[in-house]
């Protein structure tokens, strides 16, 4: 019988891949870039192109015992959030302070006016609309009770009126206190094909934009009080299914849709979500309604719920700078309202916690786990088995790090084998980690994946293969 010779060492394969092209779930791992990442979760643009996990979050004051239903900022003063039936401000960054009232348990919405110096405009479609002037709260009684309500600087807008639930209400011009002067206040109606109420108002660039969860349109032409409103529709295809999920992020407003994420600007908007499609896929439906955002003016932070859980579980960020993903999260904790006040971001948990977000290297105490897998690798011959047999990770594994690696001889990740190697001593410098995989470990494979995981700080530069083709038999 013939014996088929081993190819020349010559002919050996040695690839090198980063992770510059972000997180890809739209198409099957074969099909995406191959310095795309697939799946993994821990990650942040921190020191793009490179890969970097996250930073983390801190307590910021005390809990409020029960579930956050607002967080806000009063101006760039402090900021207030609702916990429960009860409302709180912030002001020293250790301490919350009551605000008189008892309220609806439920999930409320805010925007900054001026009612004779600062406002912060309060409403929740049950309770008579209040305002904050960062001492004191009084009522609106004129406003109509929204779930919604936006502003920019001539008017206060409200939607989401038990009744008429596709009416987009108004004040007066310049005067949130009267909303029943004729030829002054008033209300257009945003009425599409499909027909649904309002989920979200959001000012952005001296515009209204009005969503649906299948359509939106702009509102403007609100500075001269003669003049009648007009409603512009935007489109009847990209709408928003969670008015907590649209934040403004630089020059740009982003939202989570029925399918995609859309990125606004100019009365336009272009989906920039088919990156995360696997990850959309996942969503809970039900519960879609709990997912949020949060910003720090370059990049969007999306938290939904997926699978069976009914608060935001996964968090992944979008950069507008370099338009890429990363999977920020997968134990968020269940937060479900975030804010930015001073160019820092914060959010609120179940439990009333408010967290200073990407501060510190641990989540309140906790050490921040990470993984990334890669795409299949073929190494430029599909048809033929390879043997993996080395590896070379750069980066950075500062002391006190942890790290895992498993090679995959397949497609689909269902089977994982487990590296042992004996790591290089921590370093505070970038180094290289040398991993031999035996053929005994990872069995001849047309294709694999690798994984890395672990916990702690870390920054990865580049994985280099090493494999050895085998003939093609037939």
């Amino acid at each position: 019988m013939a014996q088929w010779a081993s190819l020349p060492r010559s002919l050996d394969r040695r690839n090198a891949n980063n992770f510059t092209k972000g997180l890809d779930t739209e198409f099957s791992p074969f099909f995406v870039d191959e310095n795309a990442l697939v799946d993994g979760y821990g990650w942040d643009f921190n020191e793009y192109p490179a890969l970097k996990v996250r930073a983390g979050r801190s307590n910021y004051g005390t809990s409020g015992s029960a579930t956050t239903r607002l967080l806000t900022n009063f101006g760039n003063v402090h900021l207030v959030r609702a916990v429960g039936t009860a409302l709180q401000y912030n002001s020293s960054g250790t301490t919350w302070t009551a605000i008189a009232g008892t309220w609806t348990n439920t999930d409320w919405d805010a925007c900054n006016f001026d009612i004779s110096g600062p406002a912060l405009i309060l409403t929740n479609g049950t309770d008579t609309p209040q305002y904050w002037n960062g001492s004191a709260l009084a009522s609106l009684t004129q406003m109509p009770e929204g779930l919604y309500v936006a502003a920019d600087n001539r008017r206060v807008y409200t939607a989401g009126v038990t009744g008429s639930t596709d009416v987009v209400y108004y004040c007066a011009f310049q005067d949130a206190t009267d909303w029943t002067t004729a030829e002054n206040s008033g209300a257009v109606q945003f009425y599409t094909d499909n027909g649904g109420p309002v989920t979200g108002l959001k000012s952005f660039a001296g515009q209204i934009w009005c969503f649906k969860k299948d359509a939106y349109c702009l509102i403007f032409h609100t500075g001269d009080s003669r003049a009648t409103h007009r409603l512009v529709e935007g489109s009847n295809d990209i709408g928003c299914v969670s008015y907590k999920t649209i934040v403004e992020v630089g020059q740009y407003l982003m939202w989570l849709g029925e399918t995609d994420v859309y990125i606004g600007a100019g009365g336009s908007a272009q989906p920039v979500g088919k990156k995360i499609l696997g990850f959309l896929n996942t969503i809970n439906t039900a519960s879609v309604a709990n997912a949020f955002a949060f910003s720090d003016d370059e990049r969007y932070y999306l938290c939904i719920p997926t699978g069976s859980n009914t608060q935001p579980d996964t968090c992944l960020v979008y950069d507008t700078r370099f338009s890429q993903w990363l999977p920020y999260s997968i134990t968020l904790g269940s937060l479900r309202f975030g804010a930015q006040l001073n160019n820092i971001s914060y959010a609120g948990d179940v439990n009333g916690q408010t967290f200073k977000m990407n501060d510190g290297t641990t989540d309140a105490g906790t050490v921040i786990s990470w993984s990334v897998e890669s795409r299949p690798y073929d190494d430029g011959v599909k048809e033929a088995e390879k043997e993996l047999y080395a590896m070379h990770l750069q980066g950075l594994f500062p002391t006190g790090t942890t790290l895992t690696v498993e090679v995959s001889p397949d497609e689909t990740g269902s089977t994982w084998y487990d590296i042992d190697y004996d790591p290089t001593t921590a370093s505070s410098a970038t180094q290289n980690r040398n991993l031999l995989i035996p053929l005994d470990t990872v069995p001849l494979c047309n294709f694999y994946s690798y994984r890395l995981s672990g916990s702690g700080p870390a920054t990865i530069q580049e994985i280099q293969r090493m494999s050895r083709i085998q003939p093609v038999q037939y």
